[in-house]
């Protein structure tokens, strides 16, 4: 039986998650894993690698593992080895909590932590003191959505299935998330929403960030006082980003307000991006920044925010950006548009859509009221539907559900009928 504690009581919490760089899966475990710590609980992270995400814990003083071995891609040998080692994981740190976080990850997490809940099951009959731990699995969007051969998409499917039929909870991060799921077979009930949430950070000023951002590059790219454009993304395929360029493209030969497009990232399409933007002639408006680390606090530099993604569950850079009061164009995939009120805190549009982007950036070139009013609209929504105490709290609730009420019995009712404390009743109260 899976063990839930009470609410007041503190738990031991291990965070698994594949890959240690700092993408949004890897920003959701740093932000509850420091936010359980700063309420008492006991935390531990583990990960493959020895990226950003582990120098940010360790800098916050949260306990990591490294998971040698522990890759993204398949790999039978590795794969068996890590296996094994979270089952030694497990039974050194015996948590009650083992919080799984992406694809990977969540399978192989999920089968090593029932069968370690089996062995504790088996002590527990014997010894009668260890506890099981309740296995919980965020799926922070589902790999089937990705652009895959329809054999690749069925088998992927049939892997998130058995990740959740194992845990004993699996949090989706958005509505549209988790009905992506629950029509699958005996998972339905198992499936709760709780959306990412952000707490209060403090961007640079605008004079700082732009100088950050453009180095000595900055008198040169804002020499005509460019309306800002930018987008913070890992560059692959599912951001979308070459439908931007060609969006881009298009609304240079239409605006006659001076603007700039920037991006910050890095990635397998970097290059690729460059050449397009070269063949499209759009350099002059076009900025690649690389990657920058804590990029949300350069938010300030921009005038809009742009997020052309082909997939997304829910994207912690649109709430960043909404935070600091930036309207946003988005693609109407995954979460977003739980976010975005269309037309009254932003502007959707559909993926894989140059021309989308063109009219929905050109409407706000031309009218800075409209950007305003978004900006402020979307700010007010993020600030009271997508906290970070909002998403600590949720997630409290998952990890520690309210016990099944007790069955009246007749032994029951005969005992509140006796007014006299009897040994028994005394100790059971």
């Amino acid at each position: 039986m899976a063990h839930s504690a009470p609410p007041e009581q503190k738990l031991k919490i291990l965070y698994l998650i594949t890959k240690s760089n700092f993408g949004g899966a890897q920003r959701y475990v740093f932000d509850l894993a420091t936010s359980m710590h700063a309420l008492g609980h006991d935390v531990v992270v583990g990960f493959g690698g020895n990226g950003l995400l582990a120098e940010k814990l360790q800098a916050a003083g949260i306990r990591t593992v490294s998971i040698a071995g522990l890759e993204r891609d398949v790999h039978l040998t590795d794969d068996v080895r890590t296996f094994f080692r979270l089952l030694d994981l497990f039974a050194d740190e015996n948590p009650d909590i083992i919080h799984l976080n992406s694809s990977k990850m969540g399978g192989l997490g999920a089968v090593a932590a029932r069968l370690w809940n089996g062995v504790v099951h088996v002590e527990q009959m014997t010894t009668g003191y260890r506890r099981s731990a309740r296995i919980i699995f965020t799926g922070h969007g589902w790999a089937f959505n990705e652009d895959r051969s329809d054999f690749s998409r069925f088998v992927i499917g049939i892997a998130h299935w058995v990740t959740i039929a194992l845990s004993h909870e699996t949090i989706a991060v958005s509505q549209r998330t988790r009905e992506q799921v629950i029509s699958l077979p005996l998972v339905w009930h198992k499936v709760s929403v709780v959306h990412n949430g952000v707490g209060t950070f403090s961007p640079k000023r605008r004079a700082d960030a732009q100088k950050a951002l453009f180095g000595d590059r900055q008198e040169e790219l804002l020499a005509h006082d460019p309306i800002v454009i930018g987008t913070i993304a890992e560059l692959h395929k599912n951001k979308g980003l070459s439908y931007a360029l060609e969006g881009i493209a298009q609304l240079k030969k239409q605006s006659t307000k001076p603007f700039l497009y920037v991006i910050i990232g890095d990635g397998e399409e970097r290059l690729a991006l460059e050449h397009l933007a070269t063949t499209l002639d759009i350099n002059d408006v076009v900025s690649f920044a690389g990657y920058k680390p804590d990029a949300s606090t350069l938010l300030a530099a921009f005038d809009i925010f742009l997020l052309p993604s082909i997939t997304e569950a829910f994207p912690y850079v649109i709430l960043e950006a909404g935070n600091v009061g930036l309207p946003v164009v988005a693609t109407a995939v995954g979460g977003i548009p739980e976010v975005i009120d269309d037309m009254h805190s932003g502007i959707l549009i559909q993926t894989k859509n140059p021309g989308e982007v063109t009219r929905a950036l050109g409407h706000l070139l031309d009218t800075p009221e409209r950007r305003a009013e978004f900006g402020a609209a979307i700010k007010e929504r993020i600030t009271g539907r997508f906290g970070l105490a909002t998403m600590v709290t949720e997630t409290l609730r998952v990890y520690t559900p309210p016990a099944p009420p007790k069955k009246e019995t007749a032994e029951s009712e005969e005992v509140v009928a006796d007014p006299t404390p009897t040994p028994e009743t005394q100790k059971e109260d």
